[in-house]
């Protein structure tokens, strides 16, 4: 995994007043960029996303994805980032009844609720369901969310982005940042549909609390199990049930909690560092 904290245009070093200890002292506070692209599908401007400038054919893709519009790769003709013009341009082989979906957004800001009404409550597109079950175990949940937490990239820079990730039950296979939670998963779910990757036996991990919003985007890319740092809404747990998408939150200093629902089958193997002899 790349350690994009040094990667040049994804911070921006703003002047400020550094208060501590009871002294203070001007200093450069390294922040993230927040820059809209406008996407465009067969010469139609679609809608602009506020994103962290980095993975943007996976965040587009991704959302495309997510909201119904893309359901095979082979509809993806051309893909094109215009970092200059911040334009990304798309030429589509879909039915204009999808494009239709969402050529009503708009802008949709980085910000965290942005395309709940749309996604939840229209619930465009099929959901992808499988009869795979995956066992993960316990263990797994635990070493792969220290992964996430442990990664280098523009958090440990910022204290700014959200993070998602993609894991087997034995490791983790990709992280990527953005601004808003929603469009980290865009960009996971994005990763894995331009690189052909089986997502029913995956684990899609966050470091933010779960909301309907991300567990519909987690059943469009077909993940059977979503694992937060943080909590879930109930909405993201009924949600969870339709979908029969496995939930597990607050995982942190080797615990957490799971809502099966049947999406994977987790495993509890007695910790033999702790066992009473």
């Amino acid at each position: 995994m790349n350690d994009l904290s040094k990667a040049p245009g994804l911070t921006v070093d703003i002047p400020a007043i550094r208060y501590e200890s009871g002294q203070a002292r001007p200093m450069d506070v390294p922040v993230a960029a927040e820059i809209p692209y406008t996407l465009f599908v067969n010469d139609r401007e679609i809608l602009s996303i506020s994103t962290l400038p980095c993975n943007l054919k996976e965040l587009f893709v991704g959302f495309l994805v997510s909201e119904g519009v893309l359901l095979s790769r082979n509809e993806i003709l051309t893909c094109h980032v215009d970092h200059a013009g911040k334009i990304v341009m798309m030429e589509l082989d879909v039915p204009d009844t999808r494009l239709g979906r969402i050529e009503e957004r708009g802008m949709l800001t980085s910000g965290c609720a942005g395309g709940m009404v749309f996604s939840v409550m229209t619930d465009p597109g099929p959901h992808r369901q499988t009869t795979v079950r995956p066992s993960v175990p316990a263990r797994s949940i635990v070493a792969r969310m220290a992964e996430l937490d442990k990664y280098q990239g523009i958090y440990r820079v910022t204290r700014g982005v959200h993070g998602a990730s993609l894991a087997t039950r034995d490791e983790t296979l990709v992280i990527l940042e953005d601004l808003g939670r929603h469009n980290a998963v865009d960009k996971i779910v994005g990763h894995c549909f331009l690189e052909g990757i089986e997502t029913s036996d995956k684990l899609l991990l966050t470091t933010w609390r779960v909301t309907s919003e991300v567990l519909t985007k987690a059943s469009h890319g077909g993940f059977p199990l979503v694992v937060s740092r943080s909590s879930a809404s109930a909405m993201a747990l009924h949600l969870a049930r339709q979908f029969s998408i496995d939930v597990a939150t607050y995982v942190r200093a080797g615990r957490f909690n799971y809502f099966a629902n049947g999406g994977a089958e987790l495993v509890v193997e007695e910790d033999t560092d702790t066992r009473s002899e």
